[in-house]
């Protein structure tokens, strides 16, 4: 497909393009990782080499260190004191439209009342951190629960909320790459001090992430919220 080509959709949101990306990140060794999902509804989002279109989400692979999934990582058992990494981490095809881009978090509220930690920096074995999101990029503009990490956030990359698209020329070559977007969060612990008991009550869990793209131009952020919620309202789990 000619990179310079825009993506036309078979559906159109209020006439706003947009692009989601969706999927369930699993944790635990008993849980089966679901691939992640991509769809668009609207245009200005364009193909990447990898068949990425607009906003898509990876990962680093636990088991090449050097390479990020798309499927999420299988993890062994987590006992008391384990430390997993596991970065959420949303890309922007180069070409495509500046884009507001949205983040749609389950899952963690329920893991952290199990006993687990999610941090950006790397935690310390033996002391169990406070849990936090990575707040400089990812601002919360709606909680599920008052001062929980479920809800939705919008990405800010210092300035402003838009993520620039890049640009390609007329042979398809990257002139700008799109900007590079910042992870939820980095790691994920399960806490040292669990009793047997506190333990054998934990059950595997998953975190699901989602986002959106929606153009920026003639929008504000806010406008832009109400499109992605309305999107994300019709994602299947």
């Amino acid at each position: 497909m000619n990179k310079k080509k825009m993506a036309m959709s078979i559906t159109s949101v209020a006439l706003v393009g947009a692009v989601v990306v969706g999927g369930t990140l699993a944790y635990l060794s008993d849980k089966s990782n679901m691939v992640t999902n991509t769809f668009n509804v609207g245009s200005g989002y364009v193909p990447d080499d990898d068949d990425h279109l607009g906003l898509w989400l990876d990962e680093k692979d636990v088991a090449n260190p050097e390479e990020r999934t798309e499927i999420g990582n299988e993890y062994g058992e987590m006992l008391p004191g384990s430390i997993v990494e596991k970065d959420p981490t949303f890309h922007l095809t180069t070409g495509s439209t500046d884009s507001y881009v949205f983040a749609q978090v389950t899952g963690v509220d329920a893991m952290i009342a199990d006993g687990y930690y999610f941090t950006v920096d790397k935690p310390d074995a033996l002391t169990d951190p406070e849990s936090t999101f990575n707040t400089t990029n990812w601002h919360q503009v709606m909680s599920v629960t008052e001062g929980g990490f479920d809800g939705l956030y919008i990405y800010y990359d210092g300035e402003d909320n838009i993520v620039e698209g890049g640009e390609l020329d007329e042979d398809g070559q990257v002139v700008t790459p799109a900007d590079e977007m910042k992870a939820l969060f980095n790691w994920v612990k399960l806490g040292s001090g669990l009793d047997n008991e506190k333990f054998a009550e934990v059950d595997p869990s998953t975190v699901d992430v989602r986002g959106v793209a929606v153009q920026s131009a003639n929008l504000t952020a806010e406008q832009a919220q109400v499109e992605a919620e309305k999107i994300l309202a019709t994602m299947p789990y």
